[in-house]
Parts: C-alpha cells; structure tokens; sequence
C-alpha cells in the first residue's frame, strides 16, 4: 500500500476511534459492578447533564430498570428532595416487592433487573480517580500547600461560591522590550539615495521594540458541570525600522523589499491565539475539542478532537485527530499559509492533517507518555511523516530521578528514518549538601519540509552568499555533567563545577553561478568543550547574595564549536525587599571572542572557504539589574535594563591589526502580570 494512502488510512481509524470505542469502554460488566444507591449515585460518562437532578425518585427508578442493560456505568440522578422521598418510601411500604414502581429498594441500596431484585454488593474500595491531562497540577477541591501559597502562576481551589458554579482563574500580562544601538560608524551594505548622509549619522541606528500582551483564563466545571475550556491569546506590536526613503535596496537581495526587526516568525505584528479549546470530563473519558497542544505526544499543536479514556487511574490512553498549523507560527495569519515544494518551487497545498494514539501513565514513582502521530497533507503535494515518540520521567529511590525524551521519525517524504530527538539524563543527590546530573541531547531538524519551504527564497545567480534557499537535516550532539556541593552552616556557599560538550557533523553548501550549479563546498565538523564554575554565598554581608561565575570554550581537533573561542566572567550581588515581598540583582560581566582563524590567509580568488572563518577578536563590557517585585497578592513585576560596550579587532595574516568602531547596546525589560 503506497504511504499516503496508509497515513490516510492512520488518520480515519484515530478520528473514528472514540466515537466506537468509547461506548464500549464504558460499559460496565454487570458481573463486577452493581448499580449505585439512587440516592449517592453520580451521573455518568453517558447520562445526560446535571439538568437531569430535580426528577422525581419514582420516574428515576423505572429509567434505571430500563438502561440498566444497556448501560451499567448510567448511575441515575443526585438526591431526590427529601420530601418526595419520604413520600416515595410511604408507598413503598404499602406495596408488594414485585412491583417495579417502586423506589424504596432502590433508595435503600437495591435494584432490580426487570422484575427480579438484585442484591447490592457494598465494595470497601475508594473510587478511582484518573488522571488529569488537561494541564492542572490538581483538581479544583484541591489543598494549597505550604510551598503554593506564595507562588503567582497557580491553580486556584473551590471555595463555598464557586462548587456549584465556574471556577474562574487566569492572568493578564503586559511584557515590553527595547534593544538599541549606538555608535559603529556607517553601515555598510545599504545603497543610500543620492546625497542623503549614512545611517548613522541621521539617527537611523538598529532597534527593537515590541509590546506583548497575553491572556490566560481557565473556566473549571462550568456552571457546577463536567464542562471545562480555557483560552490562551498573545497580541505582539513591533516597532518598524525607520529608514524612511533613505535607502533603495539592500546588496544582493532580490527583488528589494522593506525590511523588518528581529521579533518573532517574520517581524511583523502578531496575533497569536495559542490555545482555545472545550473539554467534557467523564468519569472515564474526556474529550477535548478546539486547538490545543497535544503535550503528551511531542506536543503537537492541532485544531480538532483529542479524547483520554482512563483504563485504570495509573493509564490512561489518548488519541486525536485534526489539522496542524503551520510549524512555528506565532500569529493566525500565518497558521495556514500557502506551502511549497523547497525542492521544486511549486505549490503545495494549505493544510496538513495529524492524528495519534498513545497511552500516559503516572504511578508513585513514574510517569510519562508514549505514541504515534501521523502528518499527511491534504490538499496537494504528497507530504507524508510518521513518527513515535517517548517521555517519562522515573524515581528509582529518594536519591536517584531518570527521565527521558524521544522522538523517531519511521517514515517522512524527506529525510527518511532517523532519531530526531533522543535525549535523557539523572539526577543524583545522595544527601543534602550533593547533587550531580548528566544529561545527553541528540537533536536535529524536526519540521515538514513544504512547511518550511513556504518561506525560503528562490535560488538567485550572484556571487554573494544567500540563506534561506533549501532545507537541511543537521543533528547536533551534546553531553552536559555537573555537581553542585552545599558548604558551611545551613549550606551558606554553593559551588558549582560542570563542563560540556557539543559536536556537529559535516554537511555541504551548494552554490550557483550564473544560474548552474557549482562546486559543492563541504563545511567540516565540529567540536567544542565547555567549563564552566561558580560560587555564591547565600548570606554574605548584610544577609546579601553574591556570587561569581566562570565559563571557557575551546575547541577540538582544531576546530572549535562556532568556530570561536569564549571567556566570559560574570558576578552579581543581590537581596530581599521588604521582608520577602521583592528582590533586586545587579551584575556586571565581561566577555571575549577569538576566532580560530586569527592570523590565517583568507579572501581572494580561490580562498578555502571551508576553513575561512574569519579573524577578528572581540570583548563585551556589561552592567545591568534586575528587579522582582510582588506589588500585592494579584500583582507581580519584573524590571531589567542594562547597558553593554562592544569592541572588535580585525587580525587580517600579514597586515596590522584593525579596530572596528565600538558599539553601546542599551537593553530594557518590562513586564507586569495580573492573575485573577
């Protein structure tokens, strides 16, 4: 069977799945279970909504003798009013126990099927409770505990006026940032209209504003229900570089097209709806409708249908089905764009279809999640990727923490089978002073490739380098290990020690000239070690913390990762405000770069550009600091800014070392959240 028909196939059985399976699955056998007590039995998966309680016990009774085959798991209504039962009793008790109208066995524990009476088996064992896989840490009866109380971002419990009615809770943050820069001289690169001064010189420098407003808000077992639904939207304003007419186009870009900051997926305004999704809580099964991210299986994002049905409360199993937005998207705008063959150029439809199946688990001391997904496109093109992934995280003992996190591509249109992700590691703390951890990271390029391709640029015959032109797979590795000690009286100094290293393989550029294609150039790979060290004193003067850290890179093999070696020192000091209420920091860091080239020929006709990495040193000089401040119990800041000086020194082999002009950065941070 050709793959696009199988993942069709995938996709129909996961999108029916719920709708036969879930019946079934909640079907009770009658050999095990017996029916509840009318007057504590809940309603059920399959019952209709709470509407359904001020029925009468007489018309309660005669509707469970009849679904009671049909459906065990259908417990009948809450408490009749005790008038009415009183009455239903009376009647009762004048009656013979072969009549079905009647509701004083069913009251006193009993039931009956047809017109035979059943015995009710009292169990000792407590209800199950499932898991809740909807994004909450417990469930609104919950008790905040010592280590909740002060934390801003947390779920709210019910309270007398909110039991029977919507549990409201959310936030609204306001986030802005500004980046600037000044000095450098002109900017070279820019053809400037005839007689019009540099850049520099006319104040149009490089930078970047952007506001961010997001609003979080959960509704809980609206109107005292089993419905759930939470919405999720961001809105981000950018600023817009203020070349005015000043400049025609840019060297080397074709067609000449206004340009944008750094911000987000295209540096323009963005209207992000991140989540916006209804769920029904059965006892058993939930099921989920809207666009939500499918945290347990890779988190993929979708707009559609996800359903859980809890097998016991250590398993539950999952599925979903519906279309996947566009691959980092950070507006609606750009969630369904037109998409594109990166290979051929030609059109490749709008939408992608997705749907998987998995199981999540959680004991006492494990949990996770485990599945398949499935990514088809529909409307053109003949995109196809399959993949299984893995997450969990397991306690061994009090001291040792494992966890893990895969994802194995078994079938995609472009790049075939691979790890795409595979990364796990420990924690270890075998008392209270010593911790150590190591973790391992396999990374590479995790995207469809007409998604990508709906943004890259046609190949263009110049001689000036062009990004944006195909997609490649490149997997990164890494190994990371530390251990931090606690010292002195009540742990007062921490040190921490811990180094790492990262690789990259070797891959090609392929350049065109003059619309043909040229020798491929072959960029070696790379490895690149890192040590890094720090020490802080928790109450040093003035119940102060300071602390100092280290880093140093270097290379392997001689080629560094990067290709550039860095120094960086860093040490702060902060404290407390207003007995616990806030807390400021101030640091001050300096930095230096060297290129692995300094001091070797480069440029000119033939240059090696596989080893042509430039040659340059550089240094960055910062001073900044940071507020944290609790205005009151539904209000936090955070405020940040900070000032930077940057230096370069060209090292061209042969000639005297050139100093670039210097170049201060100015950086703010601003964000005020309200939670409600």
């Amino acid at each position: 069977m050709p793959v696009k028909q199988a993942s069709w196939l995938a996709l129909a059985l996961i999108a029916t799945l719920p709708l036969v399976a879930t019946p079934a699955w909640a079907k009770k056998d009658p050999k095990k279970a017996a029916p509840k007590p009318a007057a504590k039995a809940e309603k059920s998966d399959d019952d209709a909504d709470d509407d359904d309680a001020d029925k009468k016990p007489a018309a309660k009774a005669e509707k469970s003798d009849k679904s009671e085959k049909s459906d065990n798991d259908d417990d009948g209504d809450k408490r009749a009013p005790a008038k009415a039962k009183a009455k239903a009793n009376a009647k009762a008790n004048a009656m013979s126990d072969d009549d079905d109208t009647s509701d004083n066995d069913d009251d006193s524990g009993g039931g009956f099927s047809g017109k035979a009476k059943q015995p009710t088996i009292d169990s000792s064992e407590p209800p199950m409770v499932k898991q809740d896989l909807n994004g909450h840490d417990m469930g609104s009866k919950k008790k905040t505990t010592e280590f909740e109380k002060d934390r801003f971002f947390v779920d709210k419990a019910d309270t007398e006026k909110t039991e029977g009615k919507t549990l409201i809770q959310g936030s609204l943050t306001s986030s802005t940032m500004l980046f600037a820069e000044s000095g450098g001289g002109a900017y070279p690169g820019i053809m400037q209209t005839p007689g019009a001064k540099n850049l520099a010189a006319n104040g149009d420098v490089p930078s970047r504003l952007f506001t961010d407003m997001r609003l979080q808000t959960d509704f809980r077992h609206i109107s005292g229900g089993r419905w759930d639904a939470r919405i999720d939207g961001r809105i981000r304003l950018v600023s817009q570089p203020n070349f005015n007419d000043r400049f025609d186009t840019i060297v080397a870009q074709t067609p000449a097209e206004q340009p944008h900051i750094q911000s987000g997926l295209l540096g323009k305004n963005e209207y992000d709806l991140r989540e916006l999704w209804i769920v029904r809580n059965g006892e058993r099964t939930d099921l989920t409708f809207g666009r939500q991210y499918i945290t347990d299986l890779a988190a993929v994002k979708i707009d559609g249908l996800r359903f859980d049905y809890a097998s016991t409360s250590k398993l539950t199993y999952l599925g979903f089905a519906g279309l996947f937005p566009f691959r980092g998207s950070r507006s609606v705008d750009t969630d369904y764009v037109a998409l594109k063959d990166p290979v051929t150029g030609k059109g490749a439809g709008q939408f992608i279809g997705t749907g998987g199946f998995g199981a999540a688990y959680r004991t006492p001391k494990a949990y996770g999640a485990f599945g398949g997904v499935v990514e088809q496109a529909i409307d053109g093109g003949d995109q196809t990727r399959i993949f299984g992934t893995a997450n969990g995280y397991y306690r061994v003992n009090p001291v040792l923490d494992l966890y893990h996190y895969l994802l194995i591509d078994l079938v995609a249109t472009n790049g075939g089978a691979q790890f795409t992700n595979a990364s796990g590691g420990l924690n270890y703390k075998p008392n209270q002073r010593l911790r150590m951890t190591v973790n391992l990271n396999h990374v590479d390029t995790e995207t469809l490739a007409i998604q990508a391709g709906a943004f890259l640029d046609a190949p263009q015959a110049n001689t000036v380098i062009q990004n944006q032109i195909l997609v490649s797979r490149l997997a990164t590795d890494s190994a990371r290990a530390s251990i931090s000690a606690g010292l002195g009286n009540l742990e007062r100094f921490e040190i921490t020690v811990a180094g790492n290293f990262r690789r990259r393989p070797a891959f090609n550029l392929y350049p065109t000239t003059a619309g043909t294609a040229g020798t491929n150039i072959e960029l070696k790979g790379e490895r690149g070690y890192e040590v890094s060290a720090s020490i802080v004193d928790r109450h040093s003067f003035s119940d102060a913390r300071i602390g100092v850290e280290l880093l140093q890179t270097f290379g392997s093999g001689g080629v560094s990762y990067n290709h550039t070696e860095v120094f960086a020192l860093r040490g702060f000091v902060g404290h407390d405000l207003m007995s616990g209420r806030g807390e400021w920091e101030l640091e001050a860091s300096y930095s230096t770069t060297k290129d692995m080239n300094v001091g070797v020929a480069c440029g000119g006709v033939g240059a090696d550009t596989s080893t042509c990495f430039g040659s340059s040193n550089g240094s960055v000089l910062s001073v900044g600091g940071t507020l944290y401040y609790r205005i009151n119990h539904d209000w936090f800041l955070i405020s940040q800014a900070s000032i930077s000086h940057q230096a370069l020194t060209e090292v061209p082999v042969g000639m005297t070392q050139a100093a670039d002009p210097s170049v201060n950065d100015l950086t703010g941070y601003f964000r005020i959240a309200y939670r409600f």
